[in-house]
């Protein structure tokens, strides 16, 4: 946007010059502006678009920072990621270089001319348009101020995470359970692969991690473009979000025909993964399930004790799983266009994102009576629209939190919420309907 506006006040400056003294007579009090007053308007402008977006961003980071205390240090990314506060910053820093670089061509006549002369110096277009963006950007301001609330808010923030979610899970399992691609039919002799590949092996290197930071992206189109070309075998170790120390092995390779490999290739596959600081949601679906997690367990800590923000994150965390509990698993073995097995590497699991997720909930869940009945409600909803196998997991997992509850929470609050149905009828209302029925059979009733 800043480039945009240094070419926008080159375009129009120019245009000032080739149309001045055209226009029409009746459009002249457009173009009645001296040096002066035009010098004076593009300064006010110019200061006061730079003082307005250091005053309302400094406020804003100290209400996100307020917010992320409440719900994660991440939400500061999530705030620099939003594409509505970069446009609006955008808009601000624009228009302060576009006034600068306009106010640079304002010059005053020549000492001793008078009238007409005067204004021939004063971009005129370039003057109306910097206004007009000082318009534009008091509307940006007003819709800033009034999206920022509502970014920060928890129900919102948990609902744009939770949408991430969905969204990564399906972009990584994009198949319904059921609906085998032609290439699996037959199966792939995957631990042969795997032993092929073991580190130390006559053939096989291994890919060194350049640095110490995130696996943040591992492109796997280039990996599975050189690997068909080179005719290579390989065994990714690593998934992205994962931790690397510089030098561990990030990937073995070895020449599928048995010849020696070319160590060159090494730098080459190198360029196929990318490190960082910070773990990015981009191909690593375990980050937002942990996001909605930490969300969780900071409101029910005891500083902040919010149920009701856990209990959202919770519901989030449930509609992903269910999400990916009807998905077909991703196979670890690849292969290329030809139908040969070219790359072997870790995956994501229902498991293991049930491991990342409700399992490392369940204690701050247990300790709290409202928590804990929606913890048991969104997981037996969950476990009714899984498979067989993975409602295993969840009942596993309904066993084990409910264990926990009896340790955490008085033997009568636990016997009330076990002795009703989950996600059904609260306690006060099951003793009611007891009751009623204790009486009505004295009737035969």
């Amino acid at each position: 946007m800043v480039l945009m506006a240094m070419i926008l006040s080159f375009a129009t400056i120019q245009l000032d010059t080739v149309v001045a003294g055209a226009a029409p007579d009746w459009l002249s009090w457009l173009f009645d502006n001296q040096p002066q007053g035009a010098r004076e308007v593009l300064s006010t402008i110019a200061g006061s678009m730079i003082t307005v977006a250091g005053v309302v961003f400094s406020i804003t980071l100290v209400a996100v920072s307020n917010a992320a205390y409440r719900l994660s240090p991440r939400l500061l990314t999530n705030f620099m990621r939003d594409v509505s506060n970069q446009v609006t910053l955008g808009t601000f820093i624009s228009t302060f270089i576009y006034c600068l670089m306009v106010l640079r061509a304002v010059q005053s006549a020549p000492a001793g001319q008078q009238g007409d002369e005067a204004s021939a110096f004063v971009p005129h277009l370039a003057l109306l348009l910097a206004i007009a963006l000082a318009v534009c950007s008091i509307a940006v301001l007003i819709y800033f101020i009034h999206h920022i609330p509502r970014s920060i808010h928890v129900s919102s923030v948990v609902a744009d995470i939770g949408t991430d979610l969905k969204n990564q899970l399906a972009s990584l399992f994009p198949r319904e359970l059921g609906a085998p691609t032609d290439a699996e039919i037959g199966g792939s002799n995957e631990k042969a692969f795997r032993e092929r590949l073991l580190a130390g092996e006559a053939g096989v290197i291994a890919v060194p991690s350049t640095a110490s930071g995130y696996l943040r992206i591992m492109d796997t189109d280039d990996l599975m473009e050189i690997a068909e070309k080179k005719d290579l075998e390989i065994q990714l170790l690593v998934q992205p979000g994962e931790f690397l120390n510089e030098g561990d092995a990030v990937m073995t390779f070895r020449r599928a025909d048995g010849a020696k490999p070319d160590k060159a290739l090494t730098s080459k596959l190198q360029e196929t993964f990318t490190l960082g600081a910070m773990r990015t949601p981009m191909q690593d679906a375990n980050f937002l399930a942990q996001e909605l997690s930490e969300i969780a367990m900071r409101a029910l800590s005891p500083g902040i004790n919010d149920p009701v923000s856990a209990i959202s994150a919770l519901n989030w965390l449930g509609s992903g799983l269910a999400y990916l509990g009807g998905r077909e698993s991703i196979k670890p073995l690849r292969k290329d266009s030809k139908g040969r097995d070219r790359i072997l590497s870790p995956v994501i699991t229902f498991e293991s994102l049930v491991e990342n997720s409700l399992v490392m909930i369940a204690p701050d869940f247990a300790r709290n009576l409202p928590a804990a009945r929606a913890y048991l409600t969104v997981t037996s909803r969950l476990a009714r629209g899984l498979p067989t196998e993975r409602r295993a997991v969840i009942e596993k997992l309904q066993t084990r939190f409910k264990k926990i509850t009896g340790e955490a929470l008085p033997e009568k609050d636990v016997e009330e919420m076990f002795s009703e149905p989950v996600g059904g009828r609260s306690a006060a209302l099951a003793r009611a309907r007891n009751k009623a029925q204790k009486f009505l059979s004295l009737f035969s009733f």
